[in-house]
């Protein structure tokens, strides 16, 4: 679902490329391949490291960016990630620079609980029940949230609920 909305969403836009979005899309939950409590591996850095072992540079940083869309973040705003967790993404998002294909997949990655294509009320209550956010940080994703969506609104010339389908906020 992350794929095809950040495919569908770059089709839109005068310079994104769709099937890179599309990949991109498709890998950037990439480390979840191991179940991070049983293995202790943080799937945003299994991801970042595999893929950019693989010479997969702009992938490995979606498998980051995806989780932090602000790089000033509060431990205490991530309450459910091991400190050695946001200790080593606090380290590697200085090395980083975003553009607009990380907006965007951050963007998309916020329109699924589970397999179910939901807005942004749905997803954020799935978020909070599951990982026990601060207010802080709650207020810091939706506010990145809304940042995106507007964003890629204008780029596109339409909202993206109404390209995406998506019912409710």
């Amino acid at each position: 679902g992350v794929a095809d909305s950040a495919r569908r969403i770059a089709a839109e836009t005068p310079y994104l490329n769709p099937e890179k979005a599309y990949v991109l899309g498709l890998l950037h939950d990439y480390g979840k391949k191991y179940d991070e409590r049983a293995t202790g591996k943080f799937h945003a850095r299994t991801g970042y490291e595999e893929l950019s072992a693989m010479g997969y540079d702009d992938a490995a940083r979606i498998c980051l960016t995806h989780s932090f869309p602000d790089s000033d973040f509060e431990d205490s705003e991530y309450a459910s990630y091991y400190p050695e967790w946001l200790s080593w993404a606090r380290q590697e998002l200085k090395k980083v620079v975003c553009d607009d294909y990380d907006r965007l997949i951050q963007l998309c990655d916020l329109f699924f609980e589970g397999m179910s294509k939901v807005g942004f009320a749905a997803r954020f209550a799935g978020i909070e029940q599951r990982y026990h956010l601060l207010p802080s940080q709650t207020a810091r994703l939706k506010s990145a949230a809304a940042r995106n969506k507007t964003f890629f609104d204008n780029l596109c010339g339409i909202d993206i609920y109404e390209l995406l389908n998506i019912s409710g906020l």
